[in-house]
């Protein structure tokens, strides 16, 4: 049987054309915190030190969004450059762009009009814009007159005291439409998770003042924006105790020559918030590596196929910061939201030891004592006094850390707080057979200060909770309980007249 040659002599070179229709796929694996993300990666590329991601809103509906920079701004070619579709630049070590299709791939990911409006350091305003459409048929695009344009990039740039920098501009955007109440929850949803997300990859440069991060909402109807809200970092490793003496440890794994290091944290058990909880989930989902490039977090979590998940490895978190040394080990997809290592890689990290003194520990004795910390930390809580299950009324924080420190009494139901009408001697009462601990309304606004709501007043809420919630355990309750309470409710209703007569500017 004869073989089929694929060398052979060449007749003539073809130059192919990408098919515009290729920008139908672009940005599809985004989310819109990916996207926004995308964009402000190519503002720290500009040296911007402060961006603000501003939402459009007409009549309640979310219609557009702008991102500005305090960047050195771009010339027009360099403008032309940057919308061109997977250009090819000199990127520096530093630089967070890599693909030459990010400001596209972001801004087509949710809209489908995109504009671009700059101005460097020699005051002239340059502005280009594309079209989904066109850039399907012809990758054409528009050069915008910036006489047009200059008056409102000035004022953008004014807003966050710059003189250079750049406006990107999303029009046509694919945002829900719903009634005014979806899009108002729409739209906080969509500014928590930026905080959630933003705070958390940019953690290092938030903490540090070389990057300052607002969201705010502009009106177009009223002609006016709403108040800034910083972003504030989210550090992962932000807690100040270890869980057990001689971490954070670094780890090398060798590859040939080249040595990478590995900080290998464990973290404390009583852990409970945004640091631990990532995006507000379980924190044992972040267990495993936490890349850097840049001081950018670009990766939060998650083992890469060097060991697996485990419930008992919830503590444990290893930070790569040296991006250069591992750059060529591993492979980054454009959205930023993935990231593989190869297999010489792996293997490295797997017999990666810690050398002090002589005596070496390996990577999989620092896995055991991750594990090892929890596994005690889950039997010192199973020798807790068990409480009964927090339920409305108490703020979902406080419930959560309790649930999360303390075991239950699951033969029993939950117990509930709520404000209702009774005596001004009485600052509480409760309801066993309803469950319920009853505070005087009379006080609530005096607690509260005004924000009322279904979880307010938590601190004084969470006190009368462990106060006594010990009361609600078994079926009979004796004249000696009933008097103790009667007690308590008079003496914290005293004080809390006190309290008033205080803050009115009363005598002692």
């Amino acid at each position: 049987m004869s073989s089929i040659h694929v060398e052979g002599d060449v007749l003539e070179r073809k130059i192919l054309e990408p098919d515009p229709g290729l920008v139908k796929s672009l940005g599809t694996h985004h989310t819109i915190e990916s996207a926004i993300a995308d964009l402000i990666d190519n503002s720290i590329d500009a040296s911007a030190t402060r961006v603000l991601v501003r939402f459009d809103t007409d009549h309640g509906q979310p219609i557009g969004l702008r991102i500005v920079d305090d960047g050195r701004g771009m010339d027009g070619p360099q403008a032309d450059e940057a919308m061109r579709l997977g250009r090819q630049r000199a990127y520096r070590d530093h630089d967070q762009g890599h693909f030459g299709i990010g400001l596209k791939a972001a801004s087509f990911s949710h809209a489908d009009t995109l504009t671009l409006a700059t101005r460097p350091a020699s005051g002239k305003t340059h502005c280009r814009r594309l079209r989904r459409n066109d850039v399907q048929r012809d990758y054409g695009c528009d050069v915008i007159d910036p006489a047009t344009v200059r008056d409102g990039l000035h004022a953008m740039l004014e807003r966050i005291g710059a003189t250079t920098g750049t406006v990107v501009h999303w029009a046509d955007t694919r945002f829900p439409q719903t009634s005014h109440a979806g899009l108002t929850h729409w739209l906080e949803e969509t500014k928590t998770r930026l905080r959630l997300h933003l705070g958390l990859i940019y953690h290092r440069l938030l903490e540090s003042r070389r990057l300052r991060i607002d969201l705010d909402v502009f009106d177009i109807a009223q002609a006016r924006a709403g108040i800034p809200e910083p972003i504030t970092p989210i550090d992962p490793f932000g807690h100040r105790a270890t869980a057990i003496d001689g971490y954070p440890r670094t780890l090398t794994a060798t590859i040939g020559h080249r040595r990478v290091d590995l900080t290998c944290h464990i973290l404390p058990t009583k852990l409970n918030g945004p640091e631990f909880r990532l995006y507000g989930r379980d924190g044992a989902e972040f267990q495993g590596f936490f890349l850097y490039r840049s001081d950018r977090l670009l990766q939060a979590g998650g083992w890469n196929h060097v060991t697996a998940n485990h419930k008992d490895r919830a503590l444990a978190r290893v930070v790569i910061d040296d991006f250069a040394a591992v750059a060529d080990l591993i492979r980054l997809n454009p959205e930023k939201s993935g990231v593989l290592f190869t297999h010489e890689f792996q293997t490295a990290i797997a017999h990666a030891v810690h050398d002090h003194r002589g005596e070496q520990s390996t990577f999989t004795d620092y896995l055991t004592h991750a594990e090892s910390v929890l596994t005690e930390s889950r039997r010192r809580q199973h020798r807790r006094r068990p409480m009964a299950e927090p339920s409305k009324g108490l703020h979902e924080e406080v419930r959560r850390v309790i649930r999360a420190e303390v075991p239950l009494r699951a033969e029993e139901g939950p117990v509930e707080i709520r404000w209702n009408s009774m005596a001004p001697e009485k600052f509480f009462e409760l309801d066993r057979a309803a469950r319920v601990i009853n505070l005087n309304k009379q006080y609530r606004a005096a607690l509260t200060g005004g924000n009322i709501g279904l979880s307010d007043a938590p601190l004084v809420k969470t006190l009368m909770f462990l106060l006594t919630e010990d009361h609600f355990k078994g079926s009979v309750w004796g004249p000696r309980d009933k008097d103790l309470l009667e007690v308590w409710s008079a003496i914290l209703s005293a004080a809390i007249r006190a309290e008033s007569r205080y803050r009115d500017g009363g005598s002692r």
